[in-house]
């Protein structure tokens, strides 16, 4: 995979930012995720990496987002050296255009 995690600190600020393309695209395959249900999963996926990226060495973080819509549930667990996974209840909602035109995963979720 050609995803990154990149860590920068400078005076007492530290930055994170991911690239997490073949990530998304791996659970999107794994999970036969349709459009709403692949960018929540992969919105929840590279915010726990992120999250976690600021643990120390054996440590776990878990992301649990449940909501009222049709996703249900969208779970992620991340660990500091840069594994995470990812799991969406239910992977094939269907749902129109938001009115700015984009996915609606707030509706999803």
């Amino acid at each position: 995979m050609s995803d990154k995690l990149v860590k920068a600190i400078t005076k007492g600020v530290r930055v994170y930012a991911a690239v997490t393309t073949d990530l998304v695209n791996e659970a999107i395959r794994r999970h036969d995720c349709y459009p709403v249900a692949a960018a929540a999963l992969g919105r929840t996926m590279t915010g726990a990496l992120l999250l976690a990226a600021n643990l120390k060495n054996k440590e776990a973080l878990t992301v649990n987002i449940r909501g009222d819509g049709p996703l249900k549930n969208i779970t992620a667990d991340a660990v500091p050296e840069g594994f995470v996974r990812g799991y969406v209840a239910n992977p094939h909602v269907e749902l129109p255009l938001n009115d700015k035109g984009k996915l609606d995963v707030g509706g999803g979720v």
